[in-house]
């Protein structure tokens, strides 16, 4: 297991001086990016090679109260390649000896050229290496939303964005927070497509679900299912 030892920063926290759900994500991010540098090379380096990891599924649960600032946090990861065309991650975060998030992600290893998924054994054998151990590869089935309740209206900016031009996942995962208003006990998510700047989005909700939608344009982006801690 990759393992790696941060703070939490004032420019991590939010108003109740608690780390976000999205920097949380973008650390998990950063962490499986340096487990992996050393064996298939970083991201700039695999699409220079022609591929592309595209994130496929997330399922997030929080156990405890996220970490506060100056709070020191652990975060691990390891990985399961041995799926097919799916290559399984988990990660997780933990204070002292208490584990506060765990996450399990599943990724789809693309051909720049053609848009299309190949089987990441056949073209990267080194992933067979690094920190791994068997992941399940079950995910929860997200039911799609067929009465929105709410509609919620956003512009894609430029910061919004990753190298790759479409909306980095932790943006999709902020605008559920931002939006919804709920503390979360656990999240999942399927991504089915990337928004592009300036596309106008729509956010429909309907219950624990929410849907991820280009204006005028019936495939979502992302879709999710969320549990509430209780009142």
């Amino acid at each position: 297991m990759f393992t790696r030892e941060l703070r939490v920063l004032p420019s991590d926290a939010d108003l109740t001086g608690r780390i976000k759900l999205f920097n949380v994500l973008n650390t998990f991010q950063d962490t499986a990016e340096l487990a992996v540098g050393k064996i298939e090379g970083t991201s700039t380096e695999l699409y220079e090679r022609g591929f592309a990891w595209i994130l496929a599924r997330y399922e997030i649960s929080f156990h405890d109260e996220l970490p506060s600032i100056t709070q020191k946090f652990t975060v691990s990861t390891y990985h399961d390649p041995f799926h097919g065309y799916n290559t399984l991650r988990n990660f997780e975060l933990s204070a002292g000896n208490t584990l506060i998030v765990s996450a399990k992600t599943s990724w789809l290893l693309v051909d720049v050229r053609s848009g299309r998924p190949v089987k990441p054994l056949a073209h990267l054998p080194e992933i067979s290496g690094g920190d791994k151990a068997e992941i399940s590869p079950d995910f929860t089935n997200i039911p799609h939303i067929t009465n929105a309740e709410r509609e919620e209206y956003i512009t894609v900016h430029k910061h919004d964005t990753d190298y790759n031009g479409h909306v980095n996942h932790a943006i999709y995962f902020r605008w559920l927070s931002d939006y919804s208003g709920k503390k979360f006990r656990r999240i999942c998510a399927s991504f089915r497509s990337g928004a592009k700047l300036g596309e106008r989005i729509r956010l429909c909700f309907e219950g624990d679900l929410c849907a991820v939608m280009r204006e005028n344009n019936p495939r979502p982006c992302a879709e999710f299912m969320t549990e509430e801690f209780p009142q």
